[in-house]
């Protein structure tokens, strides 16, 4: 509701500022200077506007734990090349540190993984929550597959325009082509997430992890649950279990569907959990919503959209409706808070 209020306040804004411009731009005895100025100005207008709409002011969610939190970031270099760069030139990821300043750490360390075209901040709110709560959170850009990575030498850069093009072929491509393209995701994604989990063990010592991430990130800490024995536990944010896709046959993917031997949580909203015996790669998503399921914890938010389980919600309501093709019909304030407490209360209760 609150994004429609303030979609439809922009729109008068808007609307008012060509009526007047308009008029000005009619005015037979209009000088051209300024009829100029008139058109500089509702250009002026429509940008600020535009900015406001997309990016509105925000509250940040407060903490509940008892510490401090701080962040930095750090850069760790694959020895491998980059599959976007290519020219030889080694792949190196941004992390962005979120720890508590004063007190002791928890011994599990997450490590955050965001979804497609995503950033570092994909979900901040709960970052900082856990920080709070004496968690040391490390959020992984996964460059190519973001929205932004900065480098350590300051340069910057966006999403690949090959990783683009994979992600515009839909769920209804043919299966074949989207096993190699799963493949190649999961393969880059689980590479990222070893690299910066063997970096953290060599400067800190030997440690257990808890993967999370949403959507295509969400996948990735499934994967890193299968991969690695010092993964203890798995969050994802309404995300398929691409990793366990191991062919394809008769036009139909091949699940490995063995058991989890450790917690996971499953969050879904509205935008898969109704539709997910429609939607092929999220076979297994169904196998583990079963009763009794092993290890398994599902959750589902209704009148949510995928993007309402991150904080893109509420950086930017209008971006995040168009990516759901819908308005969030619960507030995101609310929702994050619900999400990020129910996450928390997952980890207290299973480590």
């Amino acid at each position: 509701m609150k994004t429609a209020v303030f979609l439809i306040v922009i729109s008068l804004v808007e609307l008012a500022a060509y009526l007047v411009i308009a008029h000005t731009l009619r005015a037979k005895n209009g000088k051209k200077p300024r009829r100029l100025l008139a058109a500089l100005c509702f250009a002026a207008v429509f940008l600020l506007t535009l900015r406001f709409a997309m990016f509105p002011p925000h509250k940040e969610l407060p903490v509940s734990g008892g510490c401090e939190v701080a962040s930095t970031d750090y850069w760790v270099t694959e020895e491998q090349e980059d599959p976007y760069l290519g020219g030889g030139r080694l792949r190196q990821l941004q992390v962005r540190k979120w720890y508590p300043a004063n007190g002791e750490a928890q011994s599990i360390v997450i490590v955050a993984s965001h979804g497609s075209c995503g950033t570092a901040d994909n979900n901040l709110s709960l970052y900082k929550e856990l920080a709070s709560r004496g968690y040391t959170v490390l959020a992984v850009v996964h460059p190519g597959q973001a929205a932004k990575v900065t480098y350590e030498n300051g340069k910057s850069a966006g999403p690949s325009m090959r990783f683009l093009k994979q992600m515009s072929a839909g769920s209804g491509a043919d299966p074949a082509y989207l096993y190699e393209v799963f493949r190649e995701w999961m393969d880059i994604r689980t590479g990222d997430l070893n690299a910066v989990m063997d970096d953290y063990a060599k400067k800190e010592g030997a440690g257990q992890f808890l993967v999370m991430g949403h959507s295509l990130g969400g996948s990735a800490a499934y994967a890193m649950a299968r991969i690695r024995t010092d993964v203890v536990g798995c969050i994802a944010l309404e995300a398929p279990f691409l990793y366990d896709i191991k062919g394809v046959q008769d036009g139909k993917y091949v699940f490995d569907s063995r058991d989890y031997d450790i917690p996971l949580l499953n969050v879904y909203s509205d935008s898969s959990f109704p539709h997910l015996r429609e939607l092929p790669q999220y076979e297994n998503n169904v196998k583990f919503l079963a009763p009794g399921a092993a290890n398994c914890t599902n959750l589902h938010y209704e009148g949510v959209g995928h993007m309402g389980l991150c904080d893109l919600s509420i950086y930017s309501p209008l971006l995040a409706a168009m990516l759901d093709r819908d308005i969030q019909k619960t507030d995101a304030y609310a929702q994050l808070e619900t999400l990020n407490a129910d996450c928390v209360a997952w980890i207290e209760r299973n480590f």
